[in-house]
């Protein structure tokens, strides 16, 4: 027996994302934690059991139509496996995180036990955004613990009651929006955003493919501390300082002096939201302003009025903003916004934790990207930070990405109020802009930016070659065709020559 609710703005923009490219790799997640210790399979069994009977979101699933149709009752998608070692064990959990889902008939959670060795498991939960956004995710691994240490126990699990579940919350959501607010809402929209170009250029247009890669970079515990410290000195939140950090690096990337950003907001505002899951999640537009140079205490000021007021009016859902600004179809960019920004406090990225037993997180490399650029700041508890950038590989090559996360990490570490914000960021030095006019010249193009991947711009091996005579006839520097290959950038050439060390 099911029961049909209407669907929530998100669910019905994600349906459609679904239905467009039905792999779903890129409206899903998916988390690998390897587990040392007697875990108990037949306990994790039931206490993910318990939790598909405790919240509808786990046992729903969406037919063709505009509704969200809820089974009345159902038992967690759980399959246990044997495998000789890690090393299969890894190749395992890609495969499963890579299977398509199945709208129409679920199970939207799926959880996969690898079974090394009689104490060593590796947990691979994939989820689609349908049911489970990023904040469920950590309600979902809270009470997963909960739940495995009483079946351990052989107790029942002690969980609050929910007031509500998410397809209360879906049609309460429709019933607020009403026709006259979402006028409101979208007015202002258009004049936040009118005049301002929707589309940031970091790179020469290239059709975004969705071929996903992450890399990540460790922020030492002291830059986090300094962060932190200059936040409180400036009363503005943390959020704040990353955010404006990460627009100027764009602004200056892009030579922009105005960066959109788009931003996930949580929606759970009402308490009765606090341990619901299901996608609550909307992107709003930060709008952060670099015009006329201003000081990091400005930009501060500016970016908080900003979030402030886009929080303000962040319940118009996104495709709405998207149709009433109509920007021009371009199968090269996301609409109104190409860059995402997410920060997560200690605590607040979903850490699972069982009862007896060790367990660390295995990071897996998605097949897919969300968006064509998304940076994480994470912070951990030890007092670093990690700075994950999510990126679609068919825009971005890994040597642009690893220069602008260099150059954020530049200018966090210089971040002081009475600094302007052209201060803070990095000079090209002698060698990259010798070797961007080098490119330019073998290229016959007019001009080449540091970050222009050679072979895009048209460029083939054999030229390679000619690249690397004249960098040893006008620099005196030698660099091999096999590292000009791999990184094919002025900007990541320029890096490999000025590392100590390097052959003159």
């Amino acid at each position: 027996m099911t029961t049909a609710f209407p669907m929530s703005f998100a669910q019905q923009r994600l349906c459609f994302l679904h239905w467009l490219e039905p792999s779903g790799f890129a409206q899903s997640s998916a988390r690998c934690f390897r587990v040392t210790g007697s875990l108990d399979t037949t306990a994790v069994r039931a206490a993910v059991d318990v939790l598909v009977a405790r919240h509808e979101s786990l046992r729903t699933v969406f037919p063709l139509g505009a509704h969200q149709h809820v089974l009345s009752d159902g038992c967690g998608h759980m399959r246990v496996l044997d495998v000789p070692d890690e090393a299969e064990a890894l190749r395992h959990a890609e495969a499963v995180v890579s299977q398509p889902f199945d709208l129409e008939h679920g199970p939207l959670l799926r959880l996969t036990v690898l079974r090394q060795a009689p104490e060593t498991h590796f947990l691979v939960f994939s989820m689609h955004l349908l049911v489970a956004d990023g904040c469920s995710l950590q309600i979902f691994f809270e009470e997963l613990a909960i739940a495995y240490q009483a079946a351990v126990a052989g107790e029942p699990a002690v969980l609050p009651e929910l007031p509500v579940q998410y397809a209360d919350w879906a049609a309460w959501q429709r019933e607020q929006l009403t026709e006259q607010r979402s006028t409101e809402l979208a007015r202002w929209w258009r004049q936040q955003l009118s005049g301002l170009p929707l589309v940031l250029d970091l790179v020469p247009p290239r059709r975004a493919q969705g071929r996903g890669r992450r890399i990540h970079r460790a922020l030492p515990s002291e830059v986090t501390a300094a962060v932190h410290a200059f936040a409180s000195a400036e009363r503005q939140t943390v959020f704040t300082i990353l955010a404006a950090a990460w627009g100027a690096v764009l602004g200056h990337c892009a030579n922009r002096q105005q960066v959109l950003l788009g931003l996930a907001v949580a929606n759970r505002d009402l308490p009765e939201l606090e341990r619901v899951l299901g996608f609550f999640v909307n992107t709003v537009v930060l709008r952060v302003d670099l015009s006329g140079n201003p000081t990091i205490r400005e930009l501060l000021a500016r970016v908080a009025e900003a979030t402030a007021a886009a929080y303000a009016h962040k319940d118009l859902p996104f495709e709405q903003l998207v149709a009433e600004l109509a920007p021009p179809r371009d199968p090269t960019r996301s609409p109104v916004v190409q860059v995402n920004f997410a920060y997560h406090p200690v605590g607040t990225a979903g850490a699972l934790e069982l009862h007896g037993c060790a367990v660390t997180e295995h990071l897996l490399d998605f097949a897919t990207a969300k968006f064509e650029l998304t940076l994480r700041v994470e912070e951990t508890a030890s007092g670093a930070s990690i700075l994950w950038a999510e990126f679609d590989e068919s825009v971005f090559d890994t040597g642009f990405i690893d220069g602008l996360l260099s150059a954020y990490e530049a200018v966090l570490r210089a971040i002081a109020p009475g600094v302007q914000v052209s201060d803070l960021l990095p000079v090209r030095s002698a060698t990259e802009r010798a070797l961007t006019r080098i490119f330019a010249d073998v290229l016959r193009l007019e001009a080449v930016g540091p970050y222009d991947d050679f072979f895009r711009l048209g460029g083939h091996s054999l030229q390679l070659i000619d690249v690397a005579v004249r960098v040893r006839a006008e620099l005196g520097r030698h660099i091999g065709l096999r590292d000009l290959y791999a990184t094919p950038t002025a900007a990541g050439a320029a890096a490999l020559l000025e590392q100590p060390g390097a052959s003159r």
